[in-house]
């Protein structure tokens, strides 16, 4: 056996402490590569705040979500805090100095605004670092992006708000046409059948208003073909002739109304008017024309070829379509109509406000 000098111990512990060391260093190089892959894929914006030099450390992410490029402010209390919202300002600055002086975490949504003006969301979560005397010297937080999820909730909140207001009015217009119905009903199978098909119209409408994205609008030609279209070939030009623009929007708020009035003109077309019989014809035309500040549309409604045989006060349902047109149109929306019985049929003209000029 060859005998180990002193000497071989020290460097052979020397190596082992150098290897240890590398070892050491290596784990805490992955460690420190995993965490910033992980703060740049989950796009956290980190802070830290050294409070005895009061120096600051923003990731990339920090500056984005502030609205500052990277280079442009030196980190700073005062740089974060000047773009907090002027509203929020005083309430966040206040759970900073709870946070501080009760040692709990710092936990907030917080508002910036941008220097476009947009507002920024975030939720932020921070912690202090004490000395051994209780001051405090250091602090180190890490904030979210949220500013999606506030405008889903936003939308979400505007979403429901308008399903109810929806609800309620549609609520509102079946009691209006059972009402209407039952008065002008002389038997129940009368009231059935009135009911039904105003039903039925209402339910076009609905699905039609559904499908729509949101912002759209319903044309008025989409809509008076649709209704149209329930009760007669519209590409029959011996029997209807459609005349006018396409893709003339409409307040939402009139189209209900607006449909139903569509629905009693054509339904007593095809029961006592020009579609009636073989020789009747249909013509309807549009414009739009600008009044003051406003943009307005005008249909005539021309019935032709047919006389009306019956007394037009006994016409079933016909005082329904009539009182729509010349009283809830006007009374909702301002509109101008006209309803009358011509020697060859019925005559109907509506003006109706759609639109101010500069929405």
């Amino acid at each position: 056996m060859f005998p180990i000098a002193a000497r071989d111990l020290e460097l052979g512990v020397l190596f082992s402490d150098i290897t240890s060391y590398r070892d050491v260093l290596a784990a805490l190089r992955k460690s420190e590569e995993r965490l910033n892959t992980a703060i740049e894929v989950g796009r956290l914006a980190t802070w830290d705040w050294n409070l005895l030099t009061d120096e600051v450390e923003w990731s990339d992410e920090h500056y984005r979500i502030e609205g500052y490029e990277r280079g442009e402010v030196t980190p700073s209390y005062e740089a974060w805090a000047d773009r907090l919202h002027p509203d929020d300002r005083e309430a966040v600055e206040a759970a900073v100095r709870t946070a501080m002086e009760t040692g709990e975490d710092y936990a907030r949504d917080v508002r910036f605004v941008l220097p476009d003006g947009s507002i920024r969301w975030a939720s932020a979560r921070g912690r202090f670092f004490y000395d051994e005397t209780g001051r405090a010297v250091r602090m180190v937080g890490a904030m979210l992006d949220t500013t999606q999820n506030h405008q889903w909730e936003a939308a979400q909140r505007t979403l429901v708000s308008e399903l109810q207001h929806r609800t309620r009015n549609l609520i509102g217009v079946v009691q209006s046409i059972m009402t209407r119905t039952l008065r002008e009903s002389t038997t129940l199978d009368d009231f059935a059948v009135l009911f039904r098909e105003r039903m039925a119209s209402l339910a076009r409408v609905q699905g039609l208003l559904s499908r729509l994205k949101d912002g759209q609008r319903v044309a008025f030609d989409e809509l008076l073909r649709m209704e149209l279209a329930a009760h007669v070939d519209v590409g029959d030009p011996q029997r209807v002739r459609l005349h006018g623009p396409d893709n003339i929007w409409l307040r939402s708020t009139s189209v209900q109304l607006l449909a139903l009035a569509l629905h009693e003109l054509a339904t007593n077309a095809i029961k006592y008017g020009a579609l009636a019989a073989a020789e009747g014809r249909l013509d309807v035309s549009w414009r739009v024309d600008r009044e003051d500040d406003r943009q307005w549309l005008h249909m005539e409604w021309r019935e032709s070829g047919v006389r009306l045989e019956v007394d037009p006060a006994r016409v079933r349902g016909g005082g329904a379509g009539r009182e729509l047109i010349e009283r809830a149109l006007p009374y909702q929306f301002g509109a101008r109509a006209s309803y009358a019985f011509t020697e060859d049929g019925i005559r109907c003209c509506v003006s109706l406000p759609i639109s101010r000029l500069n929405a």
